[in-house]
């Protein structure tokens, strides 16, 4: 790091430690631009058991499990048209084909 990066560093870290315990400025307004927020479901305990198995099987956190599928399905309705509304209709009737056969 160079060094007069390092002393801007240097010098807001100083800042923040000194003015700490200080109020924020009257205009100040705090921002968690990335900020989450928890969202709860009721399922029935076999659909969690399966969702746990699936989640274990892909070596991934339930919770990440669910976000993606949550966000994939807002990305498809978001950007949904016709043609990608019969795309997916052919997949599903695809994927029914291939669970009765």
């Amino acid at each position: 790091m160079s060094s007069n990066i390092q002393k801007l560093v240097e010098n807001v870290a100083a800042e923040a430690d000194a003015t700490r315990d200080e109020p924020m400025p009257p205009r100040a307004t705090p921002s968690r631009p990335n900020k989450s927020v928890p969202v709860a479901v009721r399922l029935a305990p076999d659909d969690v058991a399966a969702i746990e198995i699936l989640a274990d099987k892909l070596d991934v956190p339930v919770s990440t499990l669910l976000r993606g599928w949550i966000l994939d399905a807002l990305a498809t309705h978001r950007d949904e048209s016709i043609g990608t509304a019969l795309d997916r209709v052919t997949a599903d009737i695809q994927r029914l084909r291939e669970l009765v056969a």
